[in-house]
């Protein structure tokens, strides 16, 4: 845990995904990040949500998708779009 007192960010980003073989290597890069409290992919629709501590931010869950070698098609931050 990295901060107690601040509310967490919701991120939710489009990544192109073609197995389960691409799921677990996205959630295993998302998973070994501190901050991490909730995590959900979906293959079918594409998606991966993310709920993080305050200090865990937009840009490093991003950086630990892109690392796996996953194309980011579009992320949100807490409801606003950012730049991928």
């Amino acid at each position: 845990m990295c901060c107690n007192t601040s509310p967490d960010h919701e991120y939710k980003f489009n990544v192109q995904m073609a197995c389960g073989g691409c799921v677990s290597a996205v959630q295993e890069a998302l998973n070994a990040l501190n901050g991490v409290k909730k995590l959900d992919i979906n293959l079918e629709e594409q998606t991966v949500f993310v709920v993080a501590e305050h200090c865990l931010s937009f840009a490093t869950v991003l950086g630990a998708i892109k690392e796996k070698g996953k194309n980011v098609r579009s992320g949100e931050a807490d409801g606003a779009a950012q730049t991928v």
